[in-house]
């Protein structure tokens, strides 16, 4: 049998490595609190008829389903957002706008992708509530409700 020493040694080891455990996973999730994307999934608009797809490595895929879903047209381009002062801006890049033309076999011309993506061009303030992001152009006024999928 263990001596009241040892069983007291091994009780130390057990608690000393229970509270690294918990304080490394308590870090975790403080860090991933502050740092994470609040914006970052998959976003749908029915008026505009755009889901709009927000990845970490600072890049956005606009698509329109309902107008271009035979030619399968993803616009992939850049953003930035600002968590202090919630705003959300995106650069809609001409190379974008004709690598999604020419994915689509001629389907659909680069004009009419540019058409679509200057809608969503900009720097806009967000807000987030129950799965539903709210983008507030901050140069017109004009809101765009999206629901989260």
């Amino acid at each position: 049998m263990y001596s009241e020493e040892k069983r007291n040694q091994i009780w130390k080891v057990v608690m000393t490595v229970s509270t690294v455990v918990i304080i490394v996973i308590a870090a975790f999730f403080i860090i991933k609190l502050f740092t994470a994307n609040p914006l970052e999934g998959k976003w749908s608009n029915e008026d505009i008829n755009l889901v709009m797809t927000i990845r970490g490595d600072g890049k956005v895929v606009l698509e329109w389903p309902k107008e271009y879903e035979d030619a399968g047209v993803s616009v992939v381009t850049k953003y930035n957002i600002d968590k202090e002062t919630k705003t959300f801006t995106i650069n809609v890049s001409e190379d974008a706008i004709q690598e999604a033309a020419g994915t689509s076999d001629g389907s659909v011309t680069a004009d009419t992708l540019k058409s679509a993506a200057d809608q969503m061009e900009g720097t806009f303030d967000y807000s987030i509530e129950n799965k539903q992001l709210v983008l507030t152009d901050r140069e017109y006024g004009e809101r765009m409700v999206f629901v989260k999928k």
